[in-house]
């Protein structure tokens, strides 16, 4: 296996320092000198590899939300069906939607969506895309469900993921786990409750 390319890699590093003057400055403070400082990269290297300020953080959100829009993707795609939305479950209310690194560059961009149309636009296209994944899985793992309580369902879930995890965030009782899994629980098991219908 060949090894990756430098360019990928020095693209990641300045992709890392991206999130990381993001979660810092915010997404309108983030400029190109202090993301070459935070790299170590000159603005010249920077721009070589990635582009000007405004391609820079386009591709900053990019990386940032295709790796929860991508996941859920993945999950979905490598679950027997019958157990994909379970495991969908699983994971916005397990590790990897617990706080972590991207939560200050996550919480940044939501804030700067309030202001920005582009930001909006596109953060709403990632979490419709994450909503759509839930509720497709819904639909194959209870087709007796009516589509329009699979995709309540779906939203109902994704509220409730993000909710938690900034909750958890501000340093909220970890024991609350608890009662939002026993809620994950009774809304899939009234998708589970509904009968086929008589046609």
């Amino acid at each position: 296996m060949g090894r990756p390319s430098m360019a990928a890699v020095r693209r990641e590093q300045i992709l890392d320092a991206v999130t990381r003057c993001v979660g810092e400055y915010g997404y309108e403070g983030t400029t190109l000198e202090r993301v070459a400082e935070a790299s170590g990269f000159s603005r010249g290297h920077i721009r070589h590899y990635l582009g000007n300020r405004e391609q820079l953080l386009e591709q900053f959100q990019q990386r940032l939300m295709s790796q929860y829009v991508g996941r859920m993707q993945e999950i979905a795609d490598s679950s027997e069906p019958g157990k994909r939305a379970t495991a969908l479950v699983q994971f916005l209310f397990g590790e990897e939607w617990a706080p972590g690194e991207d939560n200050a560059a996550i919480n940044a961009l939501t804030w700067a969506a309030a202001r920005d149309e582009n930001v909006r636009i596109y953060l709403r296209e990632s979490y419709l895309g994450m909503e759509g994944t839930l509720a497709r899985a819904l639909r194959t793992d209870y087709p007796h469900a009516p589509a329009a309580e699979c995709a309540d369902t779906a939203y109902t879930l994704l509220c409730l993921a993000f909710a938690h995890s900034t909750l958890l965030e501000l340093s909220y009782p970890a024991d609350r786990e608890r009662s939002v899994n026993a809620v994950t629980a009774r809304l899939l098991e009234q998708l589970a409750s509904f009968e086929p219908s008589a046609d």
